[in-house]
């Protein structure tokens, strides 16, 4: 990239509008291609580079043409994009653990609550009859298929289906 001409980068140093202009244009493009590359995002590469510009300008009295103010324009808008980055994994983490704390807070049960629910779920088994009983056993409580079920109560499988079926609908109707 050519340096921006020395006449212009003087009257940029002393705030002539024209001058600020100028530098604007001269940049634009190269900054942008070169946030544009890092953040894949248009709209934020045009923020960033906004923020770019204005941190040279605010720091443009400081600036010296020995230094180089394309190094120092390009150095700006890396850290500016590195800003950008941590920005974005804060508020992904922010957001992350927004929702677990949420989803956390709604798993809570404390001990009595749960003693309550087995209390009422063992209270509601003993109303179902025996079979009906042994088949909910058998599926939720020891994880057999209903073929597994069928052979050892030697039903059939349509029957463990019926007896499920109807001992979750009992079990739902006490429940509630």
């Amino acid at each position: 990239m050519n340096p921006l001409d020395p006449t212009i980068f003087e009257a940029f140093r002393n705030g002539e509008k024209q001058a600020i202009e100028a530098v604007y244009s001269f940049y634009k493009a190269p900054v942008m291609r070169f946030i544009v590359s890092m953040v894949k995002d248009s709209i934020d590469s045009e923020s960033i580079f906004h923020e770019v510009i204005m941190k040279v300008i605010r720091r443009r009295e400081k600036l010296s043409a020995d230094d180089g103010i394309n190094a120092y324009v390009f150095t700006i808008a890396k850290n500016e994009v590195i800003d950008y980055f941590k920005k974005l994994k804060k508020d992904r983490e922010r957001i992350e653990d927004y929702y677990k704390n949420r989803i956390d807070s709604q798993n809570v049960m404390s001990a009595a609550d749960e003693e309550e629910v087995f209390t009422n779920l063992e209270g509601a088994l003993d109303g179902l009859s025996v079979q009906r009983k042994k088949v909910i056993e058998l599926s939720y409580f020891q994880n057999l298929s209903y073929q597994e079920i069928a052979e050892k109560l030697m039903i059939s499988k349509n029957t463990v289906k019926n007896h499920l079926i109807k001992a979750k609908i009992m079990l739902r109707e006490q429940l509630i």
